[in-house]
């Protein structure tokens, strides 16, 4: 390998088709404008999203029988989206008090 530290940067990049970047970024830029963090933390999502369908995207495209550009779409924003019921379920103690009380067992209506 040469000693470029660019030289991952570029391997990064050329490993996915220009349609690819353009759903990664569709992505981000959905889950960007959904969150209703403040701007450092709607920026910290949609990177972790953009890195998740990099990442993920191929095996998702496979698993699902779509094209790359659609999977990283999918990856991203359903990522956000499972991130999003799950920070709302978790901001509403009452709810998940409930639900851990009927998982044990405890649950008075049921």
């Amino acid at each position: 390998m040469p000693d470029d530290p660019l030289m991952w940067w570029h391997a990064a990049a050329s490993a996915r088709s220009t349609e690819v970047w353009a759903g990664i970024a569709a992505g981000m830029i959905y889950v960007y404008h959904k969150s209703p963090l403040a701007r450092s933390g709607r920026i910290a999502e949609a990177a972790v999203s953009g890195l998740l369908a990099y990442s993920a995207g191929s095996w998702a495209a496979e698993f699902a029988g779509v094209t790359e550009p659609v999977a990283v779409i999918l990856v991203s924003s359903v990522g956000y989206l499972v991130l999003d019921l799950t920070r709302s379920i978790v901001a509403d103690r009452e709810i998940l008090k409930d639900i851990i009380s009927r998982k044990l067992g405890g649950g008075g209506n049921g």
